[in-house]
């Protein structure tokens, strides 16, 4: 089984435990905070990625390292995942329960990259557009990429618009190629 399937399905898991519950907020701070952590701590990173430490020294870990600041369903989650050795599938499991909770919550994740930061006014008009055509909220990511030149580079979902300057004188360059042959 690959790693998306691993990862999605545990993730729904846990999306399906948050929904009978009713723990929808404490389990996305938790799994918000756990998956900021993978993402940052090259130490987490080394232990969850060791074949050397045993999963009973992994399970103590992360009982010590999140015991007072997690719900119970969060550890106990966890703690299977250990217990399974699907260690290295946590930020991915992590990434994917977010998915599903902005989903139920009608939150559209969108990012957009630029080649200098937005100004407030292109901010909203963004926002606007793509609440309108997704009829949800937005999260917008922000990022700013020099090597564009101009334009932007809008990720909405699986969809992308390429505007930038850079990827039309690609475009350009492949088509003289093209020409010359």
């Amino acid at each position: 089984m690959n790693e998306s399937k691993i990862s999605v399905r545990y993730a729904k898991a846990l999306f399906v435990l948050a929904k009978e519950t009713g723990s929808f907020d404490a389990l996305k701070k938790d799994i918000e905070l756990l998956y900021q952590c993978i993402q940052e701590i090259p130490e987490l990173q080394y232990v969850i990625q060791s074949p050397v430490i045993k999963s009973r020294e992994k399970t103590t870990l992360f009982e010590e390292m999140f015991r007072t600041s997690f719900h119970p369903d969060t550890i106990t989650f966890i703690h299977l995942v250990l217990e399974r050795h699907r260690e290295e599938y946590l930020a991915g499991i992590s990434r994917h329960f977010l998915t599903l909770m902005k989903a139920e919550q009608g939150v559209q994740a969108a990012e957009v990259v630029t080649a200098v930061p937005l100004d407030e006014n292109l901010r909203q008009s963004i926002l606007r557009l793509i609440a309108k055509k997704f009829n949800a909220r937005v999260e917008l990511n922000e990022v700013v990429d020099e090597k564009l030149i101009g334009g932007f580079i809008l990720r909405v979902g699986d969809q992308q618009i390429d505007a930038s300057i850079a990827s039309k004188l690609k475009h350009i360059q492949n088509e003289l190629m093209i020409s010359q042959s």
